[in-house]
C-alpha cells in the first residue's frame, strides 16, 4: 500500500503543478487553499515522507481555487480503471456549496498532462450529512484508462450565476481497497466476545452491540448480505467524513433480520488512544482490506462478493439502494 500511496501522491503533485496550485484540507470544509511552487526537491521530499504515512496521516486532496474563490475537496481518491463512485465537496469563500445538483465533466490528461481529452458528462447529487452542517456530492464516472484525469464541476449559485471549478487526480489500473466483484476479505474482525466492553472496540459514543455480533468471515459465510462500515467515529473530523456508524444503525433498524451489519473501528486500541492518535494502532482488518483512507462502507452479497464500495461518507439512500440490490 505504501508504494501505491507514493505513486498516487507523486502523480497528484504533478497534476497540481499543471494547475499552478495545490491545497490540502485536514480540518474541515472551510480550510484555505495553499499556493505553492513545486520543485523536484519538494517532490522528492514528499515521496520520502509519504513512505512513512499511514492512511490516517495522508491529507485530503483539494483542487485549485477558482478566480471567484471556489474549490473542490476530493473524497474518493482510490480509483481504478472502470466504473467508479466519484465524490467530492465544494467550498466557496462563504462556506459549503449545497446546490442540489452539479454537472460533472471528466477529461483525460495523459501521462504528462499535456493533452485534454474530454470523456463523460454526468450529474452529481448533493447529500447533506445527518447531524452536522456538511455534505457531499456523489456521481458515477467511467475511466477507460489509467493515468492523470480531471473533472470540471458546474452549477448555478443562489443568485443564478454560473460557477465552475476543476479537480485533478490519478486513476490507477486497479484500486487499493477491494473492488466490485472481489471476494470480501474473510477477516476475523473483533466482536463482543473479544472484549469486556464496547469502548474497547469503538471510539464512538454510539454503543450498539448489534454491530459487533459477527466477524466479517462469519458474516460472509452466513448466507445473508452484509453491510460493513470501517471508520473511527471519534476521529471523523475532515470535510469528507460523516456519521457513518449512525447511518449503519439506521440501515440495520430498517432491514433487521434481512442482512448482517458490522462496524469495525479504524483503530485497534480505542481506549488507549485518549485523543492522541500517536498512540493509535490500525485495526488488523483495515490492513487486511488495504484501505488507503479512513472511512469506508462495503455491501457484500449472499455469496460473500463485494457489490458496493463507498469511500468517505456514504449517505443512507446510497447504502439502502446497494443493499436492496442483493436482498
Amino acid at each position: 500500500m505504501a508504494t501505491r500511496s507514493v505513486a498516487l501522491l507523486l502523480s497528484l503533485l504533478g497534476l497540481v503543478a499543471l494547475a499552478c496550485s495545490t491545497a490540502v484540507d485536514e480540518a474541515g470544509p472551510t480550510a484555505q487553499a495553499v499556493e505553492t511552487e513545486l520543485t523536484v526537491a519538494v517532490v522528492q521530499e514528499t515521496a520520502e515522507i509519504s513512505e512513512k504515512l499511514r492512511p490516517d496521516q495522508i491529507p485530503l486532496i483539494t483542487g485549485p481555487r477558482s478566480e471567484d474563490g471556489l474549490h473542490a475537496i476530493f473524497a474518493t481518491p482510490d480509483l481504478g480503471v472502470g466504473r467508479n463512485r466519484f465524490a467530492f465537496v465544494l467550498v466557496s469563500d462563504t462556506g459549503l456549496v449545497n446546490a442540489s445538483t452539479v454537472t460533472v465533466s471528466s477529461f483525460y490528461l495523459g501521462e504528462d498532462g499535456a493533452q485534454r481529452e474530454e470523456k463523460q458528462t454526468a450529474l452529481a447529487l448533493f447529500h447533506p450529512f445527518p447531524y452536522v452542517t456538511r455534505g457531499i456530492y456523489t456521481s458515477r464516472l467511467n475511466f477507460d484508462k489509467s493515468g492523470r484525469w480531471g473533472i470540471e464541476a458546474r452549477f448555478q449559485d443562489d443568485d443564478g450565476a454560473a460557477r465552475n471549478v476543476e479537480l485533478y487526480f490519478e486513476v490507477a489500473s486497479a484500486t487499493s481497497a477491494p473492488a466490485l466483484g472481489d471476494p470480501a476479505v474473510r477477516s476475523q474482525s473483533k466482536t463482543m466476545t473479544d472484549v469486556e466492553r464496547l469502548t474497547q472496540i469503538s471510539t464512538g459514543s454510539l454503543q450498539d452491540p448489534d454491530l459487533y455480533q459477527l466477524t466479517i468471515a462469519e458474516a460472509a459465510e452466513s448466507g445473508l448480505p452484509t453491510v460493513i462500515v470501517m471508520a473511527s467515529p471519534a476521529f471523523c473530523t475532515n470535510a469528507v467524513c460523516g456519521p457513518q456508524v449512525e447511518v449503519l444503525q439506521q440501515l440495520k433498524d430498517e432491514f433487521k433480520d434481512q442482512a448482517n451489519f458490522i462496524h469495525v473501528d479504524f483503530y485497534d486500541n480505542p481506549e488507549e488512544i485518549q485523543g492522541d492518535l500517536d498512540r493509535a494502532a490500525l485495526s488488523p482488518t483495515v490492513l487486511e482490506w488495504n484501505l488507503p483512507s479512513t472511512e469506508w462502507s462495503f455491501v457484500v452479497d449472499r455469496d460473500g462478493i463485494v457489490t458496493g464500495r463507498f469511500e468517505s461518507f456514504a449517505p443512507l439512500e446510497e447504502l439502502r439502494i446497494a443493499l436492496k440490490e442483493v436482498l
